[in-house]
């Protein structure tokens, strides 16, 4: 078996417990379109505006996020892809599912309820190998949303793929899509740490979430309901079918939920469910306080 050879983490000042986002935060987009707007700016003279600063925004509800959208050409060379589905769909779901050249294998960590409005992580991302003719995409999501059903949610994505270094993206399944936010700051052995977040707020698009990556604002948007599921997942994806062993592992070091009483450590009094598709292995257990979530590939 190939296990991490990252330093264990737990020495690492957590800050989640008691973090909350300022309350009279609001994101650096949304100042800039309210500034705009004072200037008299129509929504396409914005967004061009706002492209310019590496800004985002979906004026049909508002959603914004630091970043960029991908290009059409960027986003057809995407595998198609989906959260794992729940075990009571397995048996009319295949994990071997291929889309235009590339076949993908997952593994995944779920909440079996949709009870949360939050979830948040310090994940070492480890190496995430790629190599020609074998793995040719590698992505390490964290996801907020209706998983089971893949209609509405959105995540974080720190993808590694052949011939590009390791970036940070986000996800939102229906305001705006990929965003591409920045490549990644810290080494494949730091723990960084990756908030979403109900805010408890509503308005006539849905339930306002943020997106926070290593305390950094990286994106608003909307779910459809307050109550969701949180889960990650290792991803792989390859033209051949062949798979590219990892040097080191993807770990999820300290691991939170948030509900209506705050933040709390993910442990085994929460109902999970975890899931693999060979190579991709994965190993849990109990950690001094939370759930540790260790996942790697290896044929």
């Amino acid at each position: 078996m190939i296990l991490t050879t990252v330093a264990e983490a737990n020495d690492l000042a957590s800050a989640i417990e008691s973090w909350q986002p300022p309350e009279t935060f609001v994101d650096p987009v949304t100042l800039k379109i309210k500034e705009f707007k004072a200037l008299g700016l129509n929504d396409e003279q914005i967004t061009a505006e706002l492209d310019k600063l590496g800004m985002g925004w979906y004026p049909k509800t508002g959603a914004t996020w630091m970043g960029r959208i991908l290009t059409p050409e960027e986003v057809v060379e995407i595998p198609t892809r989906a959260p794992t589905k729940a075990p009571s769909d397995e048996k009319v779901v295949t994990y071997d599912y291929t889309v235009t050249r590339q076949v993908g294998r997952t593994s995944c960590m779920r909440t079996s309820a949709a009870s949360w409005t939050g979830v948040a992580s310090e994940i070492v991302s480890g190496a995430m190998n790629v190599a020609t003719g074998e793995t040719r995409y590698h992505y390490l999501c964290m996801q907020l949303g209706n998983l089971n059903s893949g209609t509405n949610w959105v995540e974080t994505v720190l993808t590694h793929n052949l011939g590009e270094t390791y970036e940070w993206h986000t996800y939102d399944s229906d305001e705006g899509g990929w965003a591409y936010y920045m490549d990644k700051n810290t080494v494949i052995t730091a723990a960084d740490t990756y908030v979403i977040m109900l805010d408890g707020t509503r308005d006539g698009n849905g339930w306002n979430y943020d997106v926070w990556i290593n305390y950094n604002w990286v994106r608003s948007g909307h779910l459809s309901d307050l109550w969701v599921q949180a889960g990650f997942q290792k991803e792989v994806y390859s033209d051949t079918g062949t798979f590219t062993d990892d040097a080191s592992s993807a770990v999820f070091y300290r691991n939170w939920l948030h509900n209506a009483q705050g933040w709390s450590y993910w442990t085994n009094s929460v109902s999970t469910w975890w899931s693999t598709a060979d190579p991709v292995q994965e190993t849990h257990s109990m950690g001094a306080l939370s759930y540790r979530w260790e996942t790697w590939v290896e044929n």
